[in-house]
C-alpha cells in the first residue's frame, strides 16, 4: 500500500513537471519570437527627430536699448528667425542635435538702428531634468537644460539718424564660433510628434555684429522659439512587423 502510494506521489510529480516545462518551452518559443532583436538598420534609426522651429530674436549690445527689459525687449527691440534640428536621444536623459538657423537681428538707440542677416550651424546637448530627476515617470512636459557650440555668418547695416551721416556695413569674413547655453521644455503629444518651447542665448566672439566697436564686451543675442518636433520610427510596433522579422505563432495578440 505504502509502495503503491509513493509511486502515485512520483507519477504526479513527474507528469507535473512535464507539464511545466512543456508550457515553459511553449512560452519561450512564442515570446522569443516576439522580442526577437531588432535589425541594425533599425536600431540606428530608433530614436531620430526632426524639429521645426520659429520665434523672436532680440539682439544685446552697443545699438539696444532694452537690455533688462524683458518684454519690451521681445516686442520693440526684436526681429524673426526659423530653424531646423535634427537630433537622437542616446539615453531618456541625454540628446545630441544638430541646428540650423537663419534669421535676422536689430536694435536701436538714440543715435541709430541696425539690422543684420544671421546664418547658423550648432551642434548641441541637452539634460531632460525631470527624466534625471525622477526616472520611469509618465509625465507630459518634460523641462530641460541645453548647451552647445557653433559657426554663425552675419551680414549687417548701421543707419544713423542724423542724414548726413553715411551709413556702415559689417559682414563675417569667414565664420565666426559661436556657443550657445539655455534651455526650455517640450511636451508629449504622441509617440510620433512633441512641441517644444525653447529659449537659447548665444555668445560671439566680436563686437561688430551691429556695425559699432565701442564696447569692452562681446555682442550676443537670443532665440525664442515654438517648434513642432517629429519622432522618426518610434511607433510601437504591432504583431504583423514581427511576422515578417520571423514571428511564427498567431497566439500572440496586437497591442
Amino acid at each position: 500500500m505504502r509502495n503503491a502510494r509513493t509511486k502515485n506521489i512520483i507519477f504526479l510529480l513527474l507528469w507535473n513537471i512535464l507539464l511545466i516545462t512543456l508550457v515553459l518551452l511553449i512560452q519561450g518559443k512564442s515570446f522569443g519570437q516576439y522580442y526577437n532583436p531588432p535589425t541594425t538598420w533599425s536600431s540606428l534609426l530608433k530614436n531620430w527627430s526632426v524639429n521645426l522651429n520659429g520665434g523672436r530674436t532680440s539682439f544685446f549690445g552697443d545699438v539696444s536699448v532694452y537690455d533688462h527689459e524683458f518684454e519690451e525687449k521681445m516686442r520693440k527691440d526684436g526681429s524673426w528667425g526659423w530653424g531646423v534640428e535634427i537630433g537622437r536621444k542616446f539615453t531618456p536623459v541625454i540628446s545630441l542635435s544638430v541646428q540650423f538657423m537663419m534669421g535676422q537681428l536689430a536694435g536701436s538707440n538714440s543715435k541709430s538702428h541696425f539690422t543684420s542677416d544671421i546664418q547658423e550651424v550648432s551642434f548641441n546637448g541637452s539634460l531632460d531634468l525631470l527624466n534625471m530627476l525622477i526616472p520611469g515617470n509618465d509625465a507630459g512636459l518634460h523641462p530641460y537644460v541645453k548647451a552647445g557650440f557653433g559657426q554663425f555668418n552675419f551680414n549687417s547695416r548701421l543707419i544713423y539718424n542724423d542724414p548726413d551721416t553715411p551709413d556702415l556695413t559689417a559682414e563675417s569674413k569667414s565664420p565666426e564660433l559661436i556657443g550657445l547655453i539655455g534651455g526650455g521644455a517640450y511636451y508629449y503629444i504622441s509617440n510620433s510628434f512633441d512641441i517644444n518651447m525653447e529659449l537659447l542665448g548665444r555668445r560671439m566672439s566680436n563686437d561688430r555684429i551691429d556695425g559699432t566697436n565701442n564696447s569692452k564686451h562681446n555682442d550676443y543675442y537670443s532665440y525664442f522659439s515654438i517648434g513642432i518636433t517629429f519622432k522618426i520610427n518610434n511607433v510601437p510596433r504591432d504583431t504583423r512587423y514581427y511576422k515578417r522579422m520571423g514571428m511564427k505563432s498567431p497566439l500572440i495578440r496586437r497591442r
